[in-house]
């Protein structure tokens, strides 16, 4: 007679007997040769596979028979249990069914909530030792495993991700020193440089919380009310503002970043990611036609172009910055405003590596939905520097995600540090915590047991314009008109008159959706203190105005300090923000 198949597909009965085994057999040697929802698999490991850095091994559920979360043998597909046709409470699998359900997506985040992601890696192509320790930048040729999300800033998931917004540009290295996150835009400005302001700025272009519609007063109403905003809010109305899916756009690290070399020596620095094809953007009307047409295009165009073998490639490159050139006294500009770029004619770029790339998520709701990012997450070598918007960034992304997330987020395979040369993090317990946690060691410090502290790795220090406790602005453009000379720039010198043109219709098309006529006549009060043609081009084609334009050129004579309280601006020599090497307080 012959045995029957344990092949599980042929025989699911059979294998279901074989699984459970006899009395006294142990089944785990079998768990182990399956998928077994991942219990068998640590974070580092699966993201080792997801990522690509290793085979990806066994993938596949290959398990004998279904179960529930808690591995008991599911009766049926069809049908609850029930009495006379009525479902019964105490049937747990149609209960944790639904549970699960009710639960299985994530609390979206409140910025950046729709996006899409892709594995890669970072190549250094040109050895950058001389000026940072990071080792992703120390060696030509050297590789780390990255994962890069792409995503609209303030729309939520199922909003077209072609619509007109800012882009968000995440990037997380998987390091040797740790996992290094560089979280930027596609255009290298933001809306604020005060960070009691970065609420005010999505708030702003979200949705009206009173009827749940898209609220262009409010947009407009605080372009109108913050001088620095309207850099970026001209990058906004752009044809920036709606660009051809996810690969054809660059990437910006926004703020200013120090770079420390391994003699404690530092430099400034920003971060350039070129896409290898250029960008490429959507005129107004074509984004609306795309909206329409396909509301995932940028998502199913990456996911497309990577699932056909190609490799979507940028190019890093970095502006450099010396400690003693960075004051605005004398650069005429101040390098710490993320409202501001550094000319490139000043501070050329320079090649540091690629990213690309080459795999796709396994899963959405694991590789993407729960991937956090954070500005706070420097490796040895890279450093903050006195940007005020990045100084609280770096608390409060953390902060943000482990609302979202849960303080264990880092168990969760995409933000495990899984090429970290050394991984014993002394902060212990928190929900759903199923490591080692303290790995035996005591759970405070110091202590008489253990010491494995790295003091080579601390901040090198730098000096501030002074040490005062205050509000007092320390934003070297505040008050003045040369709060407006980059978007000048920008407007009459990079802009085509093509670019102009459409900036002009993008930024009529939504102010004529504008209410309160108040609102309108103070933001053309910003756009003419950055050129009076500007705001009359817009001015003529909004319809029924309400104003006569000669009440804009008014309007503009107070437009720099809209809302700057007089007492908090800067008069003194040292109301502005330096970072110069602390020679005197250097560590010994």
């Amino acid at each position: 007679m012959s045995q029957p198949s344990s092949n599980p597909l042929t025989h699911p009965m059979q294998a279901a007997k074989e699984a459970m085994g006899a009395v006294g057999v142990d089944p785990r040697p079998m768990q182990r040769t399956s998928t077994f929802m991942n219990a068998n698999d640590g974070p580092a490991e699966i993201i080792a596979k997801v990522s690509g850095v290793v085979s990806a091994g066994k993938r596949k559920d290959d398990a004998p028979y279904f179960t529930n979360n808690e591995g008991i043998p599911w009766p049926d597909p069809t049908h609850s249990k029930n009495v006379g046709g009525l479902p019964l409470i105490s049937d747990t699998f149609l209960l944790q069914k639904q549970q699960t359900f009710n639960r299985s997506k994530t609390l979206e985040r409140m910025v950046h909530p729709c996006g899409s992601g892709a594995f890669g890696y970072f190549e250094c192509t040109q050895d950058m030792s001389e000026l940072t320790k990071a080792g992703l930048y120390s060696k030509a040729g050297k590789e780390t495993p990255i994962f890069l999300r792409f995503s609209t800033v303030t729309f939520g998931r199922e909003f077209p991700d072609s619509g007109r917004n800012p882009r968000g540009f995440a990037i997380k290295h998987y390091t040797e020193d740790g996992n290094y996150d560089v979280v930027g835009l596609n255009w290298p400005i933001f809306f604020c440089r005060d960070p009691i302001q970065g609420p005010d700025v999505i708030r702003s272009q979200q949705r009206n919380p009173q009827n749940f519609l898209l609220n262009y007063d409010s947009l407009f109403d605080f372009l109108a009310h913050t001088p620095e905003a309207n850099h970026a809010g001209m990058m906004f109305f752009s044809d920036h503002g709606t660009p051809n899916g996810w690969r054809n756009q660059h990437g910006y690290g926004c703020h200013t970043f120090k770079w420390v070399n391994a003699e404690g020596k530092f430099v400034y620095v920003k971060y350039h990611y070129l896409a290898e094809h250029g960008q490429k953007q959507f005129t107004w009307p074509e984004a609306v036609r795309m909206s329409g047409e396909d509301p995932d295009y940028a998502k199913r165009d990456l996911w497309a172009a990577i699932e056909r073998g190609e490799t979507p490639t940028w190019t890093m490159k970095v502006q450099i910055m010396r400690p003693e050139e960075a004051d605005p006294n004398k650069l005429g500009f101040d390098p710490f405003d993320v409202t501001k770029v550094w000319p490139r004619s000043r501070f050329p770029m320079h090649e540091v590596g690629r990213l690309v790339l080459n795999k796709n998520p396994e899963n959405y709701h694991r590789d993407v939905e729960q991937s956090a990012f954070s500005p706070g997450s420097m490796v040895p070598g890279i450093e903050d520097s006195p940007d005020a918007l990045l100084q609280f960034r770096m608390f409060f992304y953390r902060d943000a995600q482990y609302h979202r997330l849960g303080v264990n987020l880092h168990q969760i395979p995409v933000n495990c540090p899984f090429m970290a040369k050394s991984y014993s993090s002394i902060n212990f317990d928190g929900p759903l915590r199923s490591d080692a946690n303290t790995g035996m060691n005591p759970h405070y410090v110091p202590n008489s047991f253990v010491n494995k502290f790295r003091p080579d790795t601390a901040e090198a220090p730098y000096q501030v314009s002074d040490n005062v406790v205050s509000r007092q602005s320390h934003f070297w453009h505040e008050g003045k008109d040369s709060d407006y000379e980059q978007a000048r720039d920008l407007y009459f010198k990079v802009m085509t008159p093509e670019a102009r043109s459409h900036l002009h219709t993008n930024t009529a098309v939504l102010l004529k959706q504008v209410t309160y006529k108040i609102i309108v006549l103070n933001y053309l009060a910003q756009q003419y203190r950055i050129a009076p043609e500007y705001a009359k081009a817009i001015y003529d084609l909004v319809p029924e105005p309400g104003f006569d334009f000669s009440e804009v050129e008014a309007k503009a004579k107070g437009a720099a300090v809209m809302t700057k309280e007089a007492k908090f601006a800067p008069t003194k020599e040292f109301h502005r923000s330096v970072g110069i090497p602390a020679t005197g307080l250097a560590y010994n």
